[in-house]
């Protein structure tokens, strides 16, 4: 795990990165698979349109992946979580790369899973950066049990929830967990419904507002 998260602090403290195709990178002799991809708004909210000045890195070796996603547009004092999806049969979807309906509707097949990442509340210029390392293994609260098997191989998303306002007595459920601080009516109605068993609902109109998805 060193090796990749030294990686993945040093990348995260260089400009922002522009795309580009899947890359070998040497750390500690060992190689590590560096790949980029857009940040771009969720399809939940309407037309698909790429942020600017955003970006998402992936990096991986036969250990884990560390993700690092630096975006914009989001509003501040807003609380994000980041979620990690994980397909790590992808040449099973119906499509490339995998959609919602093979992620939530066929999770057995493609041995999909969605875990927590990371949060923040974004700051007044409306900017937020994400980081997280996943080791091979269970993914934290993850939705399907399927875990992380070969990070080389597993198609990888990254999905941004806003879950509004911060609002202090629920600060840790907010930035923790997917349910936090929102209303019930407002989380996506095409995730399963043990999805808001994690964390307090509140008084906030969440929603699903950016995503990036990587092949590998």
């Amino acid at each position: 795990m060193g090796r990749i998260v030294l990686l993945l602090m040093l990348l995260a403290a260089l400009p922002l990165i522009s795309c580009s195709p899947a890359s070998e990178a040497a750390a500690d002799g060992a190689a590590v698979r560096k790949t980029e991809a857009p940040v771009v708004s969720h399809p939940s909210q309407g037309d698909v349109v790429t942020i600017e000045d955003a970006s998402a890195l992936l990096l991986t070796d036969d250990e884990g992946a560390a993700v690092s996603m630096r975006t914009a547009l989001l509003n501040p004092g807003h609380v994000y979580t980041l979620w990690l999806v994980v397909i790590n049969d992808p040449e099973n979807c119906e499509a490339r790369p995998c959609t919602p309906a093979d992620i939530l509707n066929n999770a057995d097949a493609v041995r999909a899973d969605v875990g927590y990442a990371d949060g923040l509340v974004a700051g007044e210029d409306g900017r937020g950066n994400f980081a997280a390392y996943q080791p091979v293994g269970d993914l934290p609260d993850n939705w399907f049990g399927h875990g992380l098997a070969d990070p080389r191989e597993a198609e990888m998303h990254l999905i941004v929830h806003d879950h509004g306002p911060l609002r202090a007595e629920m600060a840790e459920d907010m930035l923790t967990t997917y349910r936090g601080g929102c209303t019930d009516d407002s989380l996506s109605p095409a995730m399963p419904a043990f999805t808001k068993e994690f964390g307090r609902a509140g008084d906030n109109i969440c929603a699903l507002v950016q995503q990036a998805q990587f092949e590998q």
